[in-house]
């Protein structure tokens, strides 16, 4: 039994050499664009609830798409049936299905359908918004735990399964530093977000859309500098 288990659960890291994974996200991030930039190009014609609706979506898959492409905890092993990283490969493949939720609510110029209310707009928007913080939260965890994780070596030591990868794409022998700030800045985001949806009565479907804009930009900053501090030299 615990040979099955090793054989299925853990197999050895390979780094990934193709980048495969990261180009196929891409190609799914561009879908959800394209999604986005149908309905802006009436712009000048759309009600202004609409309007702050896309700006969220905008704001939310671009601001996903770089935080994606800068995370440091982005993982460069192989994804395998079954390992950490392909567990976090699904959930960036769940947080785009969100995304193309979010950036189709409103119909496109020539669909003719009829447009939701301010309200259902600003609740569905608010929802998924939602839903996708939770499996940010998620995500930050998969990275923790790959972070923690050890395997067995000769003898009764123990190293990184997951550890630092080189600027020659090549693993090293050193541990990853667990991220905490990012857990944190995600907790905190989310846990607004959570505030911000259950108080969502006591706001305009406008002041709901305002709001998750200004939360959004604070969460991306938050991780930019974190992202950007973690990249300095260390004296």
């Amino acid at each position: 039994m615990n040979t099955f288990v090793r054989v299925v659960f853990k197999h050895a890291p390979e780094v990934e050499k193709a980048d495969t994974s990261l180009r196929y996200t891409d190609i799914l991030f561009g879908f959800v664009i394209k999604e986005l930039f149908v309905r802006l190009q009436d712009w000048v014609q759309l009600d202004y609830a609409v309007r702050l609706h896309l700006i969220v979506g905008t704001t939310l898959v671009l601001g996903s798409w770089i935080g994606f492409r800068r995370s440091l905890n982005r993982a460069r092993y192989q994804v395998k049936f079954f390992n950490l990283p392909l567990f976090r490969f699904i959930l960036d493949q769940l947080m785009l299905i969100l995304y193309f939720a979010v950036a189709v609510l409103t119909p496109t110029p020539v669909s003719g359908k009829a447009l939701p209310s301010s309200a259902e707009l600003a609740y569905s928007t608010i929802t998924l918004v939602l839903w996708i913080y939770v499996l940010y939260v998620f995500w930050d965890l998969l990275g923790m735990w790959m972070d923690k994780s050890r395997i067995a070596v000769t003898g009764d030591g123990t190293q990184p399964r997951y550890p630092e990868v080189d600027k020659e794409n090549k693993m090293t022998v050193r541990a990853k530093t667990v991220d905490w700030t990012g857990f944190l800045i995600t907790m905190v985001s989310t846990i607004v977000m959570l505030a911000l949806w259950s108080a969502r009565f006591c706001f305009s479907p406008n002041t709901l859309f305002i709001l998750t804009i200004v939360l959004l930009l604070v969460y991306r900053w938050a991780k930019e500098m974190r992202t950007s501090w973690k990249s300095l030299p260390q004296a």
